[in-house]
Protein backbone atom coordinates (compact mmCIF):
# COMPACT_ATOMS: atom_id res chain seq x y z
CA UNK A 1 0.00 0.00 0.00
CA UNK A 2 3.17 2.29 0.12
CA UNK A 3 2.33 3.38 -3.37
CA UNK A 4 -0.98 4.22 -2.83
CA UNK A 5 -0.40 6.28 0.43
CA UNK A 6 2.27 8.18 -2.26
CA UNK A 7 -0.55 8.72 -4.32
CA UNK A 8 -3.03 10.12 -1.32
CA UNK A 9 -0.28 12.22 0.02
CA UNK A 10 0.82 13.81 -3.67
CA UNK A 11 -3.05 15.04 -4.50
CA UNK A 12 -3.90 15.88 -1.01
CA UNK A 13 -1.09 18.35 -0.65
CA UNK A 14 -1.89 19.48 -4.14
CA UNK A 15 -5.22 19.98 -3.08
CA UNK A 16 -6.42 17.84 -5.67
CA UNK A 17 -9.61 15.18 -5.40
CA UNK A 18 -8.17 11.80 -5.14
CA UNK A 19 -8.70 9.74 -8.11
CA UNK A 20 -10.91 6.36 -7.53
CA UNK A 21 -8.62 2.85 -7.32
CA UNK A 22 -10.41 -0.29 -6.55
CA UNK A 23 -9.57 -1.73 -3.53
CA UNK A 24 -8.44 -4.86 -5.32
CA UNK A 25 -6.20 -3.00 -7.60
CA UNK A 26 -4.31 -0.80 -4.48
CA UNK A 27 -2.45 -3.18 -3.32
CA UNK A 28 -0.34 -4.44 -7.12
CA UNK A 29 -0.04 0.12 -7.42
CA UNK A 30 3.29 0.92 -7.70
CA UNK A 31 4.87 4.30 -7.89
CA UNK A 32 6.79 4.05 -11.63
CA UNK A 33 8.15 7.53 -11.41
CA UNK A 34 7.62 10.67 -9.32
CA UNK A 35 3.83 11.44 -10.05
CA UNK A 36 3.14 8.29 -11.72
CA UNK A 37 1.49 4.76 -10.42
CA UNK A 38 0.32 2.14 -12.53
CA UNK A 39 -0.80 -1.08 -11.69
CA UNK A 40 1.21 -1.85 -15.14
CA UNK A 41 3.76 -0.82 -16.95
CA UNK A 42 3.28 2.78 -18.67
CA UNK A 43 4.49 5.98 -19.49
CA UNK A 44 2.76 8.86 -17.52
CA UNK A 45 4.50 11.16 -20.25
CA UNK A 46 2.84 8.99 -23.49
CA UNK A 47 -0.55 8.83 -21.31
CA UNK A 48 -0.18 12.46 -21.19
CA UNK A 49 -0.11 12.92 -25.07
CA UNK A 50 -3.28 10.24 -24.78
CA UNK A 51 -1.65 8.12 -27.06
CA UNK A 52 -4.25 5.86 -29.29
CA UNK A 53 -2.22 2.87 -28.09
CA UNK A 54 -4.20 3.03 -24.98
CA UNK A 55 -7.82 2.79 -25.86
CA UNK A 56 -6.50 0.66 -29.27
CA UNK A 57 -5.17 -2.26 -25.94
CA UNK A 58 -8.79 -2.24 -24.32
CA UNK A 59 -10.55 -2.37 -28.06
CA UNK A 60 -8.05 -5.47 -29.00
CA UNK A 61 -8.75 -6.93 -25.51
CA UNK A 62 -4.75 -7.15 -25.41
CA UNK A 63 -4.65 -5.26 -21.54
CA UNK A 64 -5.51 -6.76 -18.07
CA UNK A 65 -7.81 -4.86 -15.45
CA UNK A 66 -5.69 -2.37 -14.22
CA UNK A 67 -5.53 1.34 -13.36
CA UNK A 68 -3.23 4.08 -14.06
CA UNK A 69 -2.48 7.83 -12.72
CA UNK A 70 -0.26 10.42 -14.10
CA UNK A 71 0.52 13.99 -13.79
CA UNK A 72 2.53 14.97 -17.03
CA UNK A 73 3.07 17.79 -19.73
CA UNK A 74 5.52 19.91 -21.24
CA UNK A 75 6.22 23.81 -21.42
CA UNK A 76 4.72 26.19 -19.12
CA UNK A 77 1.32 26.04 -19.30
CA UNK A 78 0.21 22.15 -21.25
CA UNK A 79 0.21 19.89 -18.08
CA UNK A 80 -2.63 17.15 -17.16
CA UNK A 81 -4.13 14.90 -15.01
CA UNK A 82 -4.19 11.16 -16.92
CA UNK A 83 -6.62 8.58 -15.41
CA UNK A 84 -6.63 5.18 -16.75
CA UNK A 85 -8.90 2.75 -15.18
CA UNK A 86 -9.82 -0.78 -16.72
CA UNK A 87 -11.73 -2.61 -14.51
CA UNK A 88 -14.48 -5.40 -15.50
CA UNK A 89 -16.93 -4.51 -17.56
CA UNK A 90 -15.67 -0.54 -17.47
CA UNK A 91 -12.65 1.19 -19.31
CA UNK A 92 -12.40 4.90 -19.13
CA UNK A 93 -9.03 7.31 -19.89
CA UNK A 94 -9.94 10.49 -18.72
CA UNK A 95 -7.50 13.53 -19.11
CA UNK A 96 -8.28 17.22 -17.49
CA UNK A 97 -5.78 20.04 -17.58
CA UNK A 98 -3.97 20.60 -14.04
CA UNK A 99 -0.85 21.94 -13.19
CA UNK A 100 0.40 24.91 -16.28
CA UNK A 101 1.28 28.34 -15.15
CA UNK A 102 -2.03 30.01 -16.94
CA UNK A 103 -4.48 27.11 -15.67
CA UNK A 104 -7.33 27.70 -13.05
CA UNK A 105 -6.23 24.65 -11.13
CA UNK A 106 -9.06 25.42 -8.58
CA UNK A 107 -11.60 25.01 -11.32
CA UNK A 108 -9.39 22.15 -12.86
CA UNK A 109 -9.89 20.52 -9.41
CA UNK A 110 -13.40 20.82 -9.00
CA UNK A 111 -13.78 18.96 -12.79
CA UNK A 112 -12.00 16.30 -11.80
CA UNK A 113 -13.64 15.78 -8.20
CA UNK A 114 -16.89 15.92 -10.27
CA UNK A 115 -15.27 13.49 -13.50
CA UNK A 116 -13.65 11.44 -10.37
CA UNK A 117 -16.99 10.50 -8.74
CA UNK A 118 -18.69 9.79 -11.79
CA UNK A 119 -16.22 7.35 -12.59
CA UNK A 120 -16.58 5.79 -9.48
CA UNK A 121 -20.19 5.40 -9.91
CA UNK A 122 -19.39 3.76 -13.20
CA UNK A 123 -17.17 1.65 -11.67
CA UNK A 124 -20.03 0.51 -8.77
CA UNK A 125 -22.70 -0.22 -11.51
CA UNK A 126 -20.01 -2.59 -13.38
CA UNK A 127 -20.38 -4.72 -10.93
CA UNK A 128 -24.08 -5.80 -12.13
CA UNK A 129 -23.87 -4.76 -16.04
CA UNK A 130 -23.83 -7.20 -18.43
CA UNK A 131 -23.06 -6.73 -22.26
CA UNK A 132 -19.76 -6.26 -22.19
CA UNK A 133 -17.14 -4.01 -21.49
CA UNK A 134 -17.81 -0.12 -21.94
CA UNK A 135 -14.97 2.27 -23.14
CA UNK A 136 -15.59 6.13 -21.95
CA UNK A 137 -12.80 8.26 -23.33
CA UNK A 138 -12.58 12.04 -22.41
CA UNK A 139 -9.99 14.68 -22.92
CA UNK A 140 -11.03 17.74 -21.92
CA UNK A 141 -7.38 19.23 -23.01
CA UNK A 142 -7.48 17.44 -26.45
CA UNK A 143 -11.33 17.94 -27.55
CA UNK A 144 -11.80 14.42 -27.23
CA UNK A 145 -14.91 12.18 -25.82
CA UNK A 146 -16.81 9.19 -27.15
CA UNK A 147 -18.08 6.31 -25.26
CA UNK A 148 -19.48 3.00 -26.18
CA UNK A 149 -19.35 -0.57 -26.25
CA UNK A 150 -15.79 -2.63 -27.38
CA UNK A 151 -16.90 -4.40 -30.23
CA UNK A 152 -17.35 -8.12 -30.68
CA UNK A 153 -14.87 -9.15 -32.14
CA UNK A 154 -12.14 -6.66 -30.75
CA UNK A 155 -10.26 -5.04 -33.29
CA UNK A 156 -8.23 -2.28 -32.17
CA UNK A 157 -9.23 0.53 -34.56
CA UNK A 158 -9.46 3.70 -31.86
CA UNK A 159 -10.51 5.98 -35.01
CA UNK A 160 -13.31 3.87 -35.97
CA UNK A 161 -14.65 3.49 -32.46
CA UNK A 162 -14.21 7.51 -32.08
CA UNK A 163 -15.99 8.38 -35.52
CA UNK A 164 -19.07 5.87 -34.26
CA UNK A 165 -19.28 6.91 -30.77
CA UNK A 166 -18.29 10.23 -30.47
CA UNK A 167 -19.61 12.69 -27.91
CA UNK A 168 -19.78 16.46 -26.98
CA UNK A 169 -17.78 17.18 -23.73
CA UNK A 170 -18.90 15.17 -20.41
CA UNK A 171 -21.93 13.65 -22.41
CA UNK A 172 -19.81 10.38 -22.66
CA UNK A 173 -19.96 9.86 -18.93
CA UNK A 174 -23.68 10.20 -19.54
CA UNK A 175 -23.73 7.74 -22.37
CA UNK A 176 -21.27 5.30 -20.30
CA UNK A 177 -23.94 5.68 -17.52
CA UNK A 178 -26.75 4.87 -19.91
CA UNK A 179 -24.67 1.68 -21.21
CA UNK A 180 -23.98 0.46 -17.41
CA UNK A 181 -27.02 1.04 -16.35
CA UNK A 182 -26.14 3.68 -13.90
CA UNK A 183 -28.22 6.53 -14.69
Amino acid sequence: MHAYAELVAAFTDSRLPLPPVPGPLRPRLRTVRDWCWSTREIDGFAMYMFEPGFPADVLAARVPDYVAVSHAGHGVNSYAINYHLVCGPLAVLLQVGWGGIYTDNAAAARRLEGLFRRCEDLHAAGATATGGRVLCVFSQLRGVSACGRVPQPPHGDVHAFVTANRTAGEEAFDVAERLLGAG
